[in-house]
């Protein structure tokens, strides 16, 4: 279990899924996205319930981005309202922790997360990457997989960058996963394939290694910057975890497959019918 510098009770109940050492910046932190990312958003109440609760996770002038694509939303009231779209179109969201390390004032925050969309439980993996000041998040990432959330509307039409990748893996090695990945492979060649086919995705790649967090079993590393990709160059990141027996990567393969004119479209479909809105 992780060390905290002073009382952090949650890190008694989180045991081992937390490394590093907490400091109470950190631990306000863990306490409240845990209460978050636990809670309902079945009514307008709870709803707005937990949007307050988000709010109060981040500085008044905190920022928020995804891995790719869209420029960071900032400030306290426009993140509120971004979260108030998503639990519009996905009162069902929830996550639980995964994996928590601490460095300092950074941490990274991995949880496995489910919503229901177009009346299908769509489960998919994440990392919130946050900087804290005092205990308020002033930069907060997150990183997944955004073309998870189309697959019950798209269907068979989803364009997968990853498709056959991991068909034909037989060979035994070190274990690795990520985006458009349902199991862990072992295939040396499949995973060079796997990395061939993301830097065939893109060009111009300026990204540099930016925040991590290492703890006795797990280590983040962050990369960001800018890459160009489907005729126009977007902030990009992604995260690479180790961990004995297995490396995971975590980045957001939907600007990467849709322009901006067809994300867009994607979204529009998402937000009027991935689910009832909550009453």
């Amino acid at each position: 279990m992780a060390q905290a510098e002073e009382g952090c009770p949650i890190l008694e109940r989180l045991g081992d899924r937390v490394e590093g050492t907490v400091s109470p910046s950190a631990c306000a932190f863990i306490t409240k996205q845990t209460e978050f990312g636990a809670m309902l958003s079945d009514t307008p109440e709870a709803r707005e319930a937990r949007v307050r609760l988000y709010g109060t996770i981040f500085a008044a002038d905190g920022t928020l981005a995804e891995s790719g694509s869209a420029a960071p939303v900032a400030g306290r009231a426009n993140i509120e309202n971004n979260l108030r779209t998503l639990l519009g179109a996905f009162p069902t969201f929830r996550f639980t922790p995964v994996k928590i390390v601490v460095n300092g004032d950074a941490v990274f925050y991995e949880a496995a997360n489910e919503a229901v969309i177009a009346g299908r439980t769509v489960r998919y993996p994440a990392v919130y990457r946050v900087v804290l000041k005092d205990g308020e998040v002033t930069q907060g990432r997150r990183y997944h997989d955004r073309t998870e959330w189309f697959r019950p509307l798209e269907k068979e039409a989803l364009r997968e960058l990853f498709a056959g990748v991991a068909v034909d893996c037989p060979r035994k090695g070190p274990a690795f996963t990520g985006p458009g990945l349902t199991a862990p492979v072992t295939d040396p060649g499949c995973h060079a394939a796997y990395l061939g086919r993301l830097s065939g995705a893109m060009t111009d790649v300026r990204l540099t290694a930016d925040q991590s967090a290492a703890g006795p079993h797990t280590k983040f590393q962050e990369y960001r910057g800018t890459v160009r990709a489907k005729g126009r160059t977007i902030d990009f990141g992604l995260i690479v975890s180790t961990r004995p027996g297995l490396v995971r990567y975590y980045f957001d393969t939907l600007p990467l497959s849709y322009d901006d004119a067809e994300t867009a479209a994607l979204f529009t479909k998402l937000l009027t019918g991935a689910a009832r809105p909550a009453r």
